[in-house]
């Protein structure tokens, strides 16, 4: 049953005989319908106020909804991030091990072909070097085979002193 102030100012009771003062019940029902009027007043502005508080909490938890999923967006994203970064230091890891292999391999036949330089070089030295020492031995051997002879001078007959002064003689 809702009663409202009016109700209770428009109440009226039957009389009875030696029954309450009339005044008295009066001022008290008058002063009952002003505090059942605050009441009322009061659960009107506490309704709205639990009804702009409960607009808040909803307001509240959309944004706490809203900041849980953003931060389960972070949290992937930064996984995400993570598992990248692995991916690309193991990608520039096995990248590096590719190439150091290559160039292992780069210098490996560059010392291959150094060693096969040095072998020729010095198989050639050696040819050279025999090369030479035959030719030495030759010549060695060549120069032992010449016989120096020398060849009969003739002897010229030298003019004699006496010779030397007729043919001045006849010069003069």
């Amino acid at each position: 049953m809702n009663i409202t102030p009016l109700d209770i100012r428009k109440q009226t009771f039957k009389r009875v005989f030696r029954g309450y003062d009339h005044e008295e019940v009066q001022a008290f029902l008058e002063v009952l319908a002003e505090e059942f009027e605050r009441l009322n007043r009061e659960t009107i502005v506490l309704r709205e106020k639990q009804s702009s508080l409960q607009t808040e909490v909803e307001h509240f938890r959309a944004m706490e909804q809203t900041l849980q999923e953003m931060l389960r967006t972070a949290q992937q994203a930064a996984e995400e991030v993570k598992e990248n970064g692995r991916k690309e230091a193991r990608l520039i890891v096995k990248e590096s091990e590719i190439r150091g292999n290559r160039a292992i391999e780069k210098a490996r036949a560059h010392v291959h072909t150094i060693r096969a330089e040095i072998v020729d070089l010095k198989n050639q030295r050696d040819m050279f070097v025999s090369k030479f020492q035959a030719l030495v031995q030759a010549q060695g051997d060549f120069l032992g085979q010449l016989q120096f002879t020398d060849p009969d001078v003739v002897q010229e007959a030298l003019p004699s002193s006496e010779g030397l002064e007729e043919s001045e003689d006849t010069q003069a």
